[in-house]
């Protein structure tokens, strides 16, 4: 790769996404995000709207040095256009990375099926987010804005975004881990009528020294059957007018912020399976197990992780012992299972 051709591509969209802050007018939050500070500029209201709710338990109106700077704008709503692509279609590669774009300093990823670009300058310690219309961004994209952007620049720090759950109490809680559809949204939104509290359902920040879950997005998501099993929320669903495949979401911030926890020792990591029986038990399971539940589904959705992230979340798993979470119908069952392995009653 040529280091300039990336640094000069980099450089024209930060001039493009200048003009759209002047043109839109600056919105700007300051974040914490594991302890750092993180400035978000959003040029305009139009993507502040759609992707702060996940995030805004994490405001803390900060100011100062930023750790972390990420500019946001959309052409539709700022007028102000990308700078064309310079690579060959060919070029973009899996997950949407672009190849001869990507080094130590620079990401370059359009990320596929949502049509956003995401820049990173490692030297810099910023990121740029552009999509053509903030009305075409999907659902799933407001649930975990930036994902990938937080992995890259957190990456250094013994940090690891995890496609996985956490709910506990503070002095301590569990990782649920499974790839999609094997019960970890309903795992962990059965705990929010329970005393456990919520550090996330999709994507959960992970530190090794000392092992600590951290809540990076406040954010819970459901199928249309699962919504079912738990009426009590349907007044907290944001997209009620919404497509059959698209699940409901839910922004605990905003429903029930009491119940949101900043982060937790991790005490075990628990392998969901659902099993149609009423009772849920849990059941010792090696490490490898969970290791094959929390690693392919994390690494397949984070562009640009490789080696030393799987390296880490194998470290994970060698210091928690690891359950699986056999699901019952019995809903509160569910949060009863995982209190009692907490206290120290559950000895499976």
């Amino acid at each position: 790769m040529s280091q300039a051709a990336a640094a000069e591509f980099h450089e024209r969209m930060g001039a493009r996404a200048a003009a759209a802050l002047e043109s839109a007018g600056v919105k700007e939050h300051w974040l914490s995000v594991a302890g750092e500070a993180v400035r978000l500029r959003f040029a305009g209201e139009s993507l502040e709207r759609l992707l702060m709710p996940a995030i805004e338990h994490l405001k803390n109106g900060a100011g100062g040095e930023a750790a972390l700077t990420v500019t946001l704008f959309d052409t539709k709503s700022t007028g102000e256009a990308p700078v064309p692509p310079p690579w060959a279609a060919e070029a973009q590669g899996p997950r949407g990375v672009i190849e001869g774009y990507n080094s130590e300093r620079f990401r370059t990823v359009y990320q596929p099926g949502s049509d956003v670009l995401l820049l990173y300058d490692a030297e810099r310690r910023s990121g740029l987010y552009w999509t053509p219309d903030h009305a075409r961004v999907p659902f799933w994209e407001t649930s975990f804005p930036l994902r990938s952007m937080m992995q890259w620049w957190l990456a250094g720090r013994g940090l690891q975004l995890a496609h996985a759950a956490a709910v506990g109490l503070p002095e301590g809680g569990v990782l649920i881990t499974g790839p999609s559809g094997s019960g970890k949204s309903t795992t962990a939104v059965a705990c929010l009528e329970s005393e456990l509290r919520y550090a996330g359902d999709d994507f959960v920040l992970l530190g090794r020294a000392p092992l600590r879950a951290h809540c990076l997005y406040s954010t819970a998501k459901l199928t249309r059957e699962a919504e079912g099993w738990f009426p009590r929320l349907a007044a907290a669903v944001s997209n009620r007018e919404r497509s059959e495949d698209e699940k409901a979401l839910l922004f605990v911030q905003q429903w029930a912020p009491g119940k949101l926890i900043e982060g937790f020792p991790i005490k075990a990591l628990l392998v969901p399976k659902v099993t149609g029986q009423r009772e849920t038990r849990l059941v010792r399971c090696g490490g490898g197990e969970a290791l094959r539940a929390l690693a392919p589904t994390t690494l397949f959705q984070l562009p640009g992780t490789g080696p030393a992230s799987f390296e880490l979340l194998g470290a994970i798993v060698r210091e928690a012992p690891a359950y699986r979470l056999e699901l019952g119908t019995e809903m509160a069952g569910i949060p009863r299972a995982i209190l009692k392995l907490l206290r120290g009653e559950e000895r499976a």
